[in-house]
């Protein structure tokens, strides 16, 4: 039986290099988007809150119209013309509900987004700034070997 050698991964330790010290130098380009990312979360749950309150508050409209529109349609009784009436305003009330709910759907689908992309775009922009100047530190540095 043959034994195939077993082959040891290069530890950072090995490596001359510490886990801390390869974090710091990581640093300047992970923080930024770090930050922005909760920032996007942050403004992300924010807009989302609104847009639920505000559903949730026309679906408590809509049950309060269903009753309305059943107490009016038992007080109505043979009166086809109070019943027709009564559910015309319902249906009225409906469709002012579900456009003011796609309105609201295609509002918070436009902020999410906007907001995705400025906090993407700003991180972006922090990091290049980082990256320019970590390239001016390395360029005054007198103990760089020249390539």
């Amino acid at each position: 039986m043959t034994r195939t050698p077993h082959l040891k991964t290069a530890t950072a330790e090995a490596r001359g290099t510490s886990p801390s010290t390869a974090r710091k130098a990581l640093e300047p380009y992970a923080t930024p988007q770090m930050q922005h990312l909760r920032v996007a979360q942050a403004r992300l749950l924010e807009e989302t809150q609104t847009f639920l309150d505000a559903w949730f508050d026309r679906r408590h409209r809509m049950t309060q119209a269903m009753g309305d529109l059943a107490n009016e349609i038992m007080d109505a009784g043979t009166d086809g013309a109070r019943i027709s009436d009564a559910m015309s305003r319902w249906h009225e009330g409906a469709g002012e509900r579900l456009h003011a709910d796609v309105q609201d759907w295609l509002r918070l689908c436009t902020s999410c987004a906007s907001h995705l992309a400025r906090e993407a775009s700003e991180a972006e922009t922090e990091m290049i700034d980082n990256t320019v100047e970590m390239a001016r530190r390395a360029g005054t540095v007198r103990h760089a070997t020249p390539v």
